[in-house]
């Protein structure tokens, strides 16, 4: 078996993106949970921590999707968050499952040029005006009428535009 190697100019060890990867989920957690509403009992805590830990460990499950489950639960179980916290928790949903997917394709060993994150990160600005634009609508349907309807719509909404939107690797 022959070993290829090739010359980067400023590349990024795995294990950086594997934490930048843990920070935005821990981030996103912690966002969704700040708000006011019953508090998680430690168990839930702790159960957090493992799963941010498997989001790092093994990306290629897709664990980094089910923290963004875990924090769009919390959003529909609690009071509605301000506006600026939703439009930060939808910044963060957005890097956390590109950071998922980025980690998902690379191994412990794996090096990633500077470039190929900056493109990444580019598109995910792009995506990012369009989000955060229905997440303005999203609350101001919220603040004319606080049903849980108008939210379920809200996120199904947002759920549509990321699964449309995010790019998929390639097979």
């Amino acid at each position: 078996m022959s070993e290829v190697t090739l010359e980067l100019d400023r590349p990024v060890p795995a294990w950086a993106l594997r934490a930048s990867l843990a920070l935005l989920s821990a981030a996103t957690l912690a966002v969704a949970f700040a708000g006011t509403g019953p508090r998680p009992p430690a168990v839930l805590d702790v159960g957090f921590v493992a799963l941010v830990g498997a989001a790092v460990l093994v990306p290629g499950l897709g664990l980094a999707a089910l923290v963004v489950l875990v924090a769009g639960t919390r959003l529909l179980v609690g009071d509605p968050p301000a506006l600026a916290v939703v439009m930060v928790l939808v910044l963060l949903v957005h890097l956390t499952l590109w950071a998922g997917a980025v980690c998902a394709r690379t191994s412990w060993r794996t090096r990633v040029e500077v470039a190929v994150l900056v493109r990444g990160l580019r598109e995910v600005a792009v995506v990012q005006v369009g989000a955060q634009l229905l997440a303005v609508v999203a609350m101001l349907l919220v603040g004319v009428s606080e049903s849980d309807l108008w939210r379920a719509a809200a996120l199904v909404a947002a759920l549509t535009l990321a699964a449309v939107m995010l790019p998929r690797p390639n097979a």
